[in-house]
C-alpha cells in the first residue's frame, strides 16, 4: 500500500521533467545511498503513532495514513526542489525538514515525538562512538547544573522548547535554524542558566529581519521565568 502512494519521488515533488533520476542521500558516515522516500513515509508515521499512544505494530488508521502520505509529500517536495537548484541532500537536512513540516501542518506532538527519537539515537550514536561526516567522534556535551553537578546535555528538549516558540509563526520563524545558532553559541560545561539565555539572544538577533522573532523571544523568556519561578513557589507550598 505504502509503495502504491508513494508513486514516485519526482512525481510528488512536481519535477516531472527530470522523471526517473535518482537522488542520492549522503549519511552520517559519508556513505550514499538512494533517497527514499518510503523510510520518510514510515517514520512520520511512527511519530504520529507515537503521539497516539497506538502500538507501532498496530496498523494506523486510515485518516492516519492520509495525514502520513500527505506529510511525506511535503517533505518529498521540499527536499527535491532543493537538490535540483544544487543543494547535496544529507540525512540531518531531510530529519530537519520532516520536523518543520509536521510543526507546519499542525502535528505539534508528532514533531516533539519526533525530535525525541532523533535525540535518542544521537546519543546511542555517541556512545558507540560513531563518526561524523568528517572523521569527528559524535561527543555528547554536558552542562553545569545549579548545584554544580554535570549532566549531559539534551538537544531535544531545546529545539521543543524552540519549536513551541515558534509555534504558529512558523512560516516566519524558522526553529531549525534558531536551533543551531543556539547550539552553536554553547560550550561543554555550559551552565543551565545561560542555555535559556542563548535561545533568546539568538532570537533576539534575528529581530532586525525578521520582526515575527520579536514573539519567539518573548515566548522562550516567559518559559525561563516560569522554570526559575515555579520551583520557588512548589517549595513555599510544601
Amino acid at each position: 500500500m505504502i509503495n502504491e502512494q508513494l508513486d514516485g519521488q519526482l512525481r510528488m515533488a512536481t519535477l516531472d521533467p527530470l522523471e526517473g533520476k535518482q537522488f542520492q542521500v549522503r549519511k552520517r558516515n559519508g556513505r550514499v545511498t538512494d533517497f527514499d522516500e518510503t523510510r520518510i513515509y514510515l517514520a512520520i508515521e511512527a511519530s504520529l503513532k507515537a503521539d497516539a499512544e497506538i502500538e507501532m505494530d498496530t496498523l494506523a488508521p486510515a485518516d492516519m495514513q492520509t495525514d502520513a502520505q500527505r506529510i511525506t509529500n511535503e517533505v518529498v517536495e521540499k527536499c527535491l526542489s532543493r537538490a535540483v537548484k544544487g543543494e547535496a541532500l544529507n540525512i540531518e537536512r531531510i530529519q530537519d525538514t520532516v520536523e518543520d513540516k509536521l510543526m507546519e501542518l499542525g502535528f505539534p506532538g508528532a514533531a516533539r515525538r519526533y525530535i525525541v527519537y532523533r535525540e535518542e539515537h544521537r546519543k546511542a550514536r555517541a556512545i558507540r562512538g560513531d563518526r561524523t561526516l568528517d572523521g569527528q567522534a559524535q561527543e555528547l556535551m554536558f552542562v553545569t547544573l545549579p548545584d554544580g553537578e554535570r549532566e549531559v546535555l539534551d538537544p531535544g528538549r531545546l529545539k521543543r522548547d524552540i519549536y513551541g516558540a515558534c509555534r504558529g509563526i512558523e512560516d516566519k520563524c524558522q526553529a531549525n535554524d534558531l536551533f543551531d545558532e543556539t547550539m552553536r553559541n554553547l560550550y561543554d560545561g555550559v551552565h543551565t542558566s545561560e542555555i535559556d539565555k542563548a535561545m533568546v539572544m539568538s532570537a533576539k538577533a534575528r529581530i532586525e529581519k525578521e520582526p515575527a522573532y520579536t514573539y519567539v523571544a518573548a515566548r522562550l523568556l516567559l518559559n525561563q521565568i516560569y522554570e526559575e519561578v515555579l520551583p520557588k513557589f512548589e517549595s513555599a507550598s510544601d
